[in-house]
């Protein structure tokens, strides 16, 4: 099956894949493997480190960039100007979150996506600048690089679970909904399923 003409049917779900199958193409990994977003920045020349390898940050800096809670910073990639980037990731969350997050850092880079500004607000408390559209982007087709259209589709054909396709491409189960979700794949997933508990 040729995986150029196996794309979503909606817009925005054929949008993010195009970009993904470029960006997989770039790393030289196949449809059915786990991409390596550690590899892949690497060899993009994009810096990944934890917020205590840097020396200059402040307590309270490394305080918000080392934080646990769900809505706390995964990560943040800056313009070192000589045209490499840094990533800083958040050391603290799940190795699937974290492998989520820095493929949502390469796809900044990649799409060009203005580099995140760092700056201290009310009460002396780092903030940084948030583009809502520019992360939606970038979250739908770091997605779609780790789990590729044409797998899901043939994977959830032949019964598959978010659970199963989560261990295969080293992400999480949520990761791995969103994808059957914002694919329109949901009502086959579902009917498999369905098939499946009345077997």
């Amino acid at each position: 099956m040729n995986s150029r003409t196996l794309l979503p049917r909606n817009r925005r779900g054929r949008n993010y894949e195009k970009v993904a199958l470029r960006i997989r193409d770039f790393a030289g990994v196949g449809l059915e493997h786990p991409l390596d977003p550690f590899a892949l920045a690497d060899y993009a020349k994009i810096a990944v480190v934890r917020p205590t390898d840097l020396q200059a940050l402040s307590p309270a800096v490394l305080r918000e960039l080392t934080g646990r809670s769900r809505s706390s910073w995964s990560a943040v990639t800056m313009d070192l100007g000589d045209g490499s980037q840094l990533c800083i990731i958040n050391p603290t969350h799940t190795a699937e979150r974290t492998r989520a997050t820095l493929m949502e850092e390469i796809v900044h880079v990649v799409l060009g996506h203005r580099p995140t500004r760092i700056f201290m607000g009310a009460g002396g408390l780092p903030c940084r600048e948030y583009n809502a559209v520019n992360e939606e982007v970038a979250y739908g087709v770091g997605a779609a690089a780790l789990v590729p259209y044409v797998a899901l589709f043939l994977g959830l054909t032949d019964g598959a679970t978010p659970a199963t396709l989560a261990t295969k491409y080293r992400v999480s189960e949520q990761l791995v909904s969103y994808r059957i979700k914002i694919t329109m794949l949901w009502p086959l997933y579902k009917s498999k399923m369905a098939a499946a508990a009345g077997s």
